[in-house]
């Protein structure tokens, strides 16, 4: 009897549910696109010839903002992000993290230095990580990782 008395509830439940006409209202709710933006900056080298970079000013300082996707010729180095290209200095994103893969060693340092902590060498085609206010020393050129920005479109 029990049963027969849930079984009856069951179905007035579903079919006062499926009767329910005051609120046919349908939301649509439309996914918005992430862009992926990096921020790079390093000395110009017309203006900084003979600075040490503790000596150089923000007016200085070469910027670029690398979008998703994209590659940009940057203080004579090829960037990319998440677009590998061979000979670039290559940057993927994974598990909401930053990645890079360079075609020659390199020094990664933390900026400003920490003491106690030594610079990172970093051979060729080696993939590491990378934190906000990065500094890669490269043979030709530093390069200065500032961040990275994730804005909605």
């Amino acid at each position: 009897m029990k049963n027969n008395l849930l079984f009856i509830s069951a179905i007035l439940l579903f079919i006062s549910c499926a009767n329910n006409t005051e609120n046919k209202e349908v939301v649509v709710v439309e996914p918005k696109n992430q862009t992926l933006t990096l921020e790079f900056a390093s000395k110009n080298p017309e203006t900084t010839k003979n600075k040490a970079g503790t000596h150089v000013g923000v007016n200085e300082m070469l910027k670029l903002s690398l979008i998703d996707n994209h590659q940009m010729d940057f203080v004579g180095q090829v960037l990319t992000l998440n677009n590998l290209k061979e000979g670039a200095l290559n940057f993927y994103t994974r598990n909401d993290s930053l990645f890079c893969n360079a075609p020659n060693s390199l020094m990664l340092i933390s900026m400003p230095p920490k003491p106690g902590i030594s610079p990172s060498m970093i051979n060729s085609n080696t993939e590491f990580f990378v934190n906000p206010m990065s500094l890669l020393k490269l043979e030709s050129v530093n390069i200065m990782f500032i961040g990275l920005d994730s804005s909605s479109k």
